[in-house]
């Protein structure tokens, strides 16, 4: 699989690894481990059929600071892209979208919209969000009549009726409104009325006298969040496609809300959960990752206890249609985890910068880290993300340094990230 990467899709996912610890957009699956059991229930009992035919679900993701949360939403992303649905990833913080705003939660779901991509399309970001997927859906419309014998100056004329077609039952009418005037600018080639409707449709802004003129009569605020959410999963039903995977990952705890966001955040949890077992959300699958379910459940208001109730099951192989999918709870041992994961990277990392090493000496390193990131592993901080920036430091130091044995003290001496490193190499030459 390795082989299939070039050495600038490889020097991009050493570079991401390298430096922060995160996976890659896309290049992280050359590296997966570990992920198997729970991917193949969810391809198997979800994305195969049963979203595709109406059903919906909602999971829970744990996993700690650095343990795989984002790699595992990444997969599942891939996976739903392998079987043609629409994916939002969208990551999650106090400052840009807490979920206690699920009106700047729907604005992250409509920006971080994406079709299907290729790998250079993916990371070139230009394909992502709702204004890109709408100039998809046009082009795909055009395409379609233009194999029906229609005439060329009658094709505008037959998009514009499909247009409205398309927003047909749904719930907010300027959410529809806007759809369908953003697809009929691209018809009139009118490229100012089409950005103001995006700009309405990714919350950007309400210009009172502009979208008023349009007909489009009240922003996207709080209130209409949870309806203009519902009206997106409507019209990309009616639009034919298989259907929405929304991957929320939540980067930090709730500590830092008050409790009256709290309260919101929980509120907006449970109501989430229950639109998964409604007909509005047929279709849908979502994900919300977080470090530790803690926050989620350990309050003693009746807003925790409504939460904690309907998240309580835990997922795996025997249990698909449980909520909690704990990533810690993997049947595969950390240690060995961590040495599949790093013979990967060594492998990746050889096609990145061209160069050989002795497999017998880099499979002591990979074993020597990963002992010792297995043992420094504590509470809330997650040992993958520790390890791989640790592994590609020394392969760093391995390229560029002098010959130096390969013992425990240089393993500790890599996974100490604010020691200069003592600079050693294989005795290998680049090819």
């Amino acid at each position: 699989m390795i082989s299939a990467l070039t050495t600038r899709q490889a020097r991009h996912v050493i570079e991401v690894v390298g430096s922060s610890g995160t996976p890659p957009e896309w290049g992280f699956q050359f590296f997966s481990a570990g992920l198997e059991s729970y991917l193949k229930v969810i391809e198997e009992d979800y994305l195969r059929q049963f979203i595709k035919d109406g059903g919906s679900s909602f999971k829970v993701v744990v996993g700690t600071y650095g343990g795989g949360k984002t790699h595992f939403l990444y997969s599942i992303r891939e996976l739903a892209w392998n079987h043609d649905y629409l994916v939002a990833y969208c990551p999650l913080s106090a400052e840009s979208s807490p979920f206690y705003r699920l009106d700047l939660v729907y604005k992250s779901i409509v920006n971080n919209l994406i079709r299907p991509l290729s790998p250079d399309e993916l990371l070139s970001g230009a394909e992502r969000g709702i204004g890109a997927f709408i100039k998809g859906v046009y082009a795909t419309m055009v395409e379609a009549l233009s194999t029906q014998n229609i005439a060329a100056d009658a094709i505008s004329e037959h998009v514009k009726a499909l247009a409205a077609d398309s927003t047909r039952g749904i719930e907010n009418p300027n959410f529809a409104r806007a759809v369908r005037l953003a697809i009929e600018a691209l018809a009139d080639d009118d490229d100012d009325r089409f950005e103001l409707m995006i700009q309405y449709l990714t919350a950007d802004g309400y210009d009172r006298n502009a979208h008023r003129q349009a007909g489009i009569l009240q922003p996207i605020e709080r209130g209409q969040a949870f309806a203009t959410i519902r009206s997106l999963v409507t019209w990309i039903r009616n639009l034919r496609f298989r259907g929405l995977i929304i991957l929320f990952d939540e980067a930090e705890q709730a500590g830092s809300m008050t409790s009256r966001q709290k309260e919101m955040m929980l509120a907006n949890l449970r109501e989430l959960v229950d639109q998964c077992g409604s007909s509005a959300f047929a279709n849908v699958m979502i994900m919300y990752a977080v470090p530790n379910e803690q926050f989620l459940t350990d309050g003693r208001s009746p807003a925790y206890e409504a939460l904690r109730q309907r998240i309580q099951t835990v997922f795996d192989y025997t249990n698909p249609t449980g909520v909690k999918i704990k990533l810690d709870k993997l049947a595969t041992n950390p240690e060995t985890l961590m040495n599949q994961i790093g013979n990967k990277l060594v492998a990746i990392y050889e096609t990145a910068y061209r160069v050989s090493m002795p497999t017998d000496q880099t499979e002591l390193l990979v074993s020597l880290l990963a002992q010792e990131a297995s043992e420094r592993a504590f509470g809330d901080i997650g040992f993958k993300r520790m390890f791989v920036q640790a592994l590609i430091r020394a392969l760093h130091a391995s390229r560029l340094g002098e010959p130096r044995e390969i013992d425990e003290d240089f393993a500790r001496q890599m996974m100490s990230t604010g020691e200069e490193p003592e600079a050693f190499s294989f005795d290998e030459p680049d090819f």
